[in-house]
């Protein structure tokens, strides 16, 4: 899996071993419902998980936005959940025949990922549509963020991560951990408010890297201290260039940030638990005691995903429970104008493996590849930004559950304590 590498890179940074045996460790990594229910029967008391029961239900756009509408969560754009919620009550409050100019929304499948099946309305009838045209059960409708902070005229949002961990006292469901880094993914076109001659761009609206990698203008760059260019760069160079351009201070905006961060998983804590506990939700009662014995040994780092407005507000977009870990991008195989040439160099490099008599480690990085990840002949490379985001990130959730793997019971030990020399800080 595409995480390994990273997994691999922030223990041999930790002087930790890896291994991908069966057998217990600190932390047992998992990456699905399925791996983590196999590793719970039979990870040891000095076992920590890398998943927490129950989050995945959690972070389904109509669950998310139900919990946060609850917590009545002033960073959450207003949702309607379909189908509870009828199409015609959604468009009469955001479409009303006297409104001018009109409203723009945007219509998110439930289990949709990668920006698959978005759509952007601005009439009644576009969203009845969109609707119709959904292939899953659920969605949310949610209010477009109109006037978006720009980065160079285009939009940009940022992905940050929150460590959540189970809290032994009682004041809390979960100590939660922001971690003072983040990936900012910014479109390839230029940002228009939207209206209904540029709905169809995507690039200019959305700004996922499963879509933006295939346009001939998305901008790779090699240095992480750079947040003037390309299409992914780090949040703290970002916001140093920002400083520069506008005069925002990094200060009250990784405040505003910590906030969001502990109020989502705050929101988000009680269903968690709920649906952790509950019996039907895995394959017997007995399990479910499982899961309520192991459930303090258990973390998770969740992708929270937030665009700023121009008046520097954060608003939540989503929440990922298994945020990409992966090092690597593509890009285009450079200097080659025929087919003839792009075969010539996959069989050089099927050569020059065969004669090459070091392990491999499993890796791709620099050799010509023809999967479909991209349409065309392109090369596998670890990605500088991803990796100044998210080794420090990784690397800092181990160091953390460590020290609570060695705590005392009868000790306590405090969270700034617990978060000293790594990327995150208690919030």
């Amino acid at each position: 899996k595409h995480e390994v590498n990273l997994l691999v890179l922030a223990a041999g940074r930790l002087n930790w071993r890896h291994t991908f045996s069966s057998e217990g460790g600190t932390i047992i990594w998992v990456d699905s419902k399925d791996d983590m229910a196999a590793r719970l029967r039979t990870m040891g008391d000095q076992s920590w998980l890398s998943h927490v029961p129950g989050v995945g239900s959690c972070c389904n756009k109509d669950a998310l936005a139900r919990a946060l509408e609850q917590a009545q969560a002033d960073f959450w754009p207003r949702s309607w959940c379909l189908p509870e919620v009828p199409v015609e009550e959604i468009a009469a409050f955001a479409f009303p025949a006297a409104q001018r100019p009109r409203a723009t929304l945007i219509v998110k499948p439930s289990a949709g990922t990668q920006g698959k099946g978005i759509e952007i309305v601005r009439s009644a009838r576009a969203l009845q549509i969109a609707v119709d045209h959904l292939d899953y059960k659920g969605a949310i409708v949610q209010e477009y963020v109109e006037r978006p902070l720009l980065l160079d005229g285009r939009k940009w949002d940022v992905r940050i991560y929150a460590l959540a961990v189970p809290a032994s006292d009682a004041d809390s469901d979960f100590a939660v951990f922001l971690a003072c880094e983040g990936l900012v993914r910014v479109c390839v076109d230029q940002y228009e408010a939207p209206c209904p001659r540029n709905l169809h761009r995507t690039l200019a609206h959305l700004t996922n890297y499963s879509l933006s990698k295939y346009s001939d203008k998305y901008e790779h760059c090699e240095d992480p201290s750079d947040g003037s260019r390309g299409c992914k760069r780090t949040l703290t160079s970002v916001l140093r260039h920002l400083r520069g351009v506008r005069g925002v201070e990094a200060g009250p905006m990784w405040a505003s940030l910590g906030e969001l961060a502990r109020g989502t998983v705050d929101a988000m804590a009680a269903p968690m638990k709920a649906a952790a506990f509950d019996a039907q939700h895995w394959e017997s009662e007995a399990f479910a005691q499982l899961v309520r014995r192991k459930y303090g040994k258990c973390f998770h780092i969740l992708g929270l995903d937030v665009l700023l407005d121009e008046d520097l507000n954060p608003w939540l977009l989503e929440v990922n429970c298994n945020p990409s870990l992966s090092l690597e991008e593509v890009r285009p195989l450079l200097g080659v104008s025929s087919r003839s040439e792009a075969n010539q160099l996959f069989v050089e490099a099927k050569r020059d493996r065969a004669e090459d008599k070091a392990p491999a480690r499993g890796l791709r990085w620099g050799r010509p590849c023809r999967c479909a990840k991209l349409p065309r002949p392109h090369v596998h490379h670890q990605c500088p930004i991803d990796t100044a985001v998210k080794l420090p990130v990784v690397e800092g959730a181990m160091s953390i559950i460590q020290r609570l793997s060695e705590a005392d019971e009868t000790s306590v030990c405090s969270a700034t304590a617990l978060a000293e020399g790594t990327i995150y800080v208690p919030v």
